[in-house]
Parts: C-alpha cells; sequence; structure tokens
C-alpha cells in the first residue's frame, strides 16, 4: 500500500512523496518519461524512496525511535522537524523518473569479462574491473545539504 511521510511520523510510510507532488514536478520539467498507471508511479517512488534510504546518510537523528523512513529528523539546520524538505522530494522525484527505465540498485557481477584465455595451462586474464556504482551528481548536488559528514569534505576547484 503507498503510504506517504509528511512529517509527522506517518504509520507504514514508505515514500517520502505524494503523487500529485510528483506529477507536477515533472509536468513543470516536461519528462515525457514519467508515465503509466497511478499504481505505476506509486511503485516508482516507494523505490526511489527505498534507494534514498539505503544509500544516503543524513545529518541530525530520527525524531522517533517507531518512524518508518529516515525522515523527518530533529537537529538539520534549516529544517524543521515536521517537513519533509522540497530538495529531498525533488530526488525522490528525479530517482522515479530513472526507476521508470532501469533498476536503481541493479546486481552486479564481482567478475571481469575475460580479455585472455590460455586452455594448456590454464591462464585467465580479466579486464579491470570498473566502477560498479552509478554516480548521481545531481541526487547527490540536492541532497548535500542534509547530508552527514565533515565540513571539511567540499569540492575543491583548480584555478
Amino acid at each position: 500500500m503507498f503510504t506517504v511521510e509528511t512529517g509527522n511520523i506517518v504509520a507504514g510510510a514508505n515514500s517520502l512523496v505524494d503523487l500529485a507532488y510528483a506529477n507536477s514536478y515533472h509536468l513543470d520539467r516536461g519528462n515525457s518519461l514519467w508515465t503509466g498507471t497511478d499504481a505505476v508511479k506509486q511503485s516508482a517512488l516507494i523505490k526511489a524512496t527505498d534507494y534514498i534510504q539505503q544509500k544516503y546518510t543524513f545529518r541530525g537523528f530520527l525524531v522517533s525511535e517507531t518512524q518508518p523512513l529516515n525522515w523527518p529528523r530533529a537537529d538539520v539546520p534549516y529544517v524543521a522537524t515536521n517537513v519533509i524538505p522540497d530538495r529531498l522530494k525533488q530526488a525522490v522525484c528525479q530517482l522515479a523518473l530513472e526507476v521508470m527505465t532501469a533498476p536503481l540498485n541493479p546486481s552486479v557481477s564481482p567478475t571481469g569479462q575475460v580479455k585472455f584465455k590460455k586452455v594448456d595451462v590454464i591462464e585467465t586474464e580479466y579486464f579491470a574491473a570498473s566502477s560498479t556504482s552509478t554516480k548521481r551528481p545531481a541526487i547527490d548536488g540536492l541532497l548535500r545539504p542534509y547530508l552527514s559528514g565533515s565540513g571539511i569534505n567540499v569540492p575543491v576547484v583548480r584555478v
């Protein structure tokens, strides 16, 4: 069942964004891939929320030990304890759109592709493994103000 967290610690919540917000967000941006039934879109929002739950560590702490999601949070600068920030909702919407075309957490094989194989004295050489983690700079940028970590971890620009 699709249940949206409103900031009031909703029992059984599994999405940080309601369907009306997501529909409006994608309409404003002309995202033509945001199609399908309400159930399909709700499923995408749940998967996007799941991804954010698994991937990111946020500042502050949970408002209640019984809340089902990582938000709402207390002690996050400039965010009230009963609010789901718009930047977080936007990140969920962007990830939900991505869910429409591919899984956010695909299974990855631990071995690389074979580069060289010799049968007689059995040698096998593999290509170097590429990074298995997908980079999502737009999502990271939206969530940056809410992520935990030291203030030392800031982008460096060389001139």
